[in-house]
């Protein structure tokens, strides 16, 4: 991997907001033909993106939003239904392979990148594409990515997705300027170093969970898993309660403040239990408007730790 900075790649992740506004800003002007049915194609951060739009629309859209992170269709993609390709670099196979299958289904196809195949194809084709800023890894990209496809689904009148995000510029803009401020971050990677994350968090902020694993597995090299609530009460917790192994283990919760008091109470059920047990649980406590604010403040607060971990161990440089 190659070695960078930790002010440079701090810095980076803190202009998540920034990176949200500018590319909202940039596709204000976007058009497209109106689609009931979206199929998001992705993998890693371009997934992840897809995610917590697909999260924000389960409470928010007339029609589903589906993210696919392979090559296959599902059976009832057609002519009527719009497919979003999303690669970074524009050469990720999967993408690529989606692309061609939903072209032979004459489906609507939009595609987000800075360059690659899929660029070449999408112009070859007459496709819509909207181009993101080069010279990245696509992880860093995540707010470009979000921005932009939230773009497009609000321009095909599937949701107010952009309008949304729009919207949460100014808090998570506070939110950033809490956390670099208060040292939140540093303090948080600390009690995580040693041992290996497991993050958890109930499912209407799933996708905040697999990005923090995700970037401690890639900015960190270190292992890192994700797991939801109350799921997590009908198996793993026998498992973290009954294997020798589980001191290898730190569980990670991130809890929602604004949840049912029911989830709270399962959420704390199994805290109890935890701490009971002996273990150490790192708590992140987050509020928020809706699940779109919850699960980019999480986003941010993760990327954030990642990075601060892998200064320690030195898989980024200060």
């Amino acid at each position: 991997m190659t070695k960078t900075t930790e002010p440079d790649k701090y810095r980076q992740a803190a202009m998540l907001p920034e990176h949200i506004e500018e590319s909202l800003r940039t596709l204000s002007a976007l058009r497209l033909p109106p689609e009931l049915r979206v199929c998001i194609f992705g993998v890693g951060a371009s997934a992840l993106a897809a995610d917590v739009l697909s999260d924000y629309a389960d409470g928010a859209s007339r029609s589903p939003i589906y993210v696919i992170r392979g090559t296959e269709l599902p059976g009832w993609a057609d002519e009527s239904t719009a497919v979003i390709a999303v690669s970074y670099s524009g050469d990720t196979c999967e993408v690529l392979d989606a692309y061609e299958k939903a072209h032979v289904r004459g489906c609507k196809i939009a595609c987000i990148t800075s360059g690659g195949k899929l660029l070449e194809k999408c112009a070859s084709n007459g496709d819509r594409a909207v181009r993101l800023p080069p010279g990245l890894v696509s992880r860093d990209a995540f707010g470009y990515i979000i921005g932009s496809i939230a773009a497009v689904i609000e321009a095909m009148g599937v949701c107010k997705a952009a309008t949304d995000l729009e919207a949460l510029i100014p808090e998570l803009k506070r939110h950033r300027d809490e956390i670099v401020d208060k040292g939140y971050a540093q303090d948080m990677a600390m009690r995580l170093l040693d041992r290996i994350p497991v993050i958890y968090s109930l499912g209407s902020m799933r996708s905040s969970a697999i990005r923090w694993k995700a970037q401690i597995n890639e900015n960190t090299e270190f292992l890192s898993f994700c797991g939801s609530l109350p799921e997590f009460n009908h198996n793993e917790i026998v498992g973290w309660t009954g294997d020798c192994n589980s001191e290898l283990f730190v569980p990670v919760v991130i809890y929602d403040e604004n949840a049912s008091q029911s989830m709270k109470n399962m959420t704390d059920t199994s805290m109890d239990i935890l701490t009971e047990k002996g273990f150490d649980i790192v708590t992140y406590t987050v509020s928020g408007s809706g699940n779109l604010e919850k699960n980019l403040k999480c986003i941010l607060m993760g990327d954030l730790v990642s990075i601060k971990m892998a200064c320690v161990r030195r898989t980024i440089t200060a």
